[in-house]
């Protein structure tokens, strides 16, 4: 792989990892309602279930997945299931009377951006499909792979970071219970929109 290659693929991968998705609305979430810490705990387990499919579509999985409708929605649908559980779960939160409200602790972060990430097949496939576009045959394969798998890893964590930095500076406008409260079924609300919309999508 050339520079010119790759410059294309980070400017190309930088450019996707801006547009709105689960992660980015699972990774502020975290930064409003749990602090910075607790977002970049998130991004975490965002970066490795990304690395996990990233790995799993070089190995053939992203192709199976996309030639098999059935495997292809299973796996839709966990990810739906998992955004709503996020969801009532921070709507719970915000009608218990408690004197803080916290949706998820550091662990609960991570897993959250962990499946987040690992459950969604459309990245499974476009990974796939994506890769290939950058990729020189007549070169090892490995080395280029790996520094694919970097370069989006390290781009993704810019990224949401980014968005995870902007949402917290929100943080100090709900600081009384009250307003955590009402944050955490804003939250509970987005969760669940979030996983009306991957459900309907293709």
């Amino acid at each position: 792989m050339d520079l010119q290659t790759w410059l294309g693929f980070l400017a190309a991968t930088f450019i996707l990892s801006l547009m709105p998705g689960p992660s980015v609305l699972v990774v502020t979430n975290q930064s409003i309602t749990n602090g910075w810490r607790a977002a970049l705990t998130c991004i975490a387990g965002e970066l490795l279930g990304g690395v996990c499919l990233m790995v799993a579509s070089l190995l053939g999985v992203g192709a199976v997945v996309a030639a098999s409708p059935l495997a292809f929605l299973g796996l839709k649908w966990l990810g739906v299931g998992f955004l709503l559980y996020l969801g009532v779960k921070a709507l719970r939160a915000a009608y218990k009377p408690t004197k803080s409200v916290s949706t998820l602790p550091h662990q609960g972060s991570f897993r959250a951006g962990f499946w987040t990430s690992l459950l969604n097949p459309k990245s499974l496939v476009f990974y796939l499909a994506f890769f290939a576009q950058f990729v020189d045959a007549a070169r090892p394969l490995f080395l280029q792979y790996m520094l694919l798998i970097g370069t989006a890893v390290a781009v993704a964590g810019v990224v949401l970071s980014g968005y995870a930095f902007m949402a917290a500076k929100l943080r100090p406008f709900i600081k009384s219970p009250t307003a955590q409260r009402k944050a955490s079924g804003i939250s509970g609300v987005l969760y669940i929109a979030g996983g009306g919309w991957v459900a309907i999508t293709r």
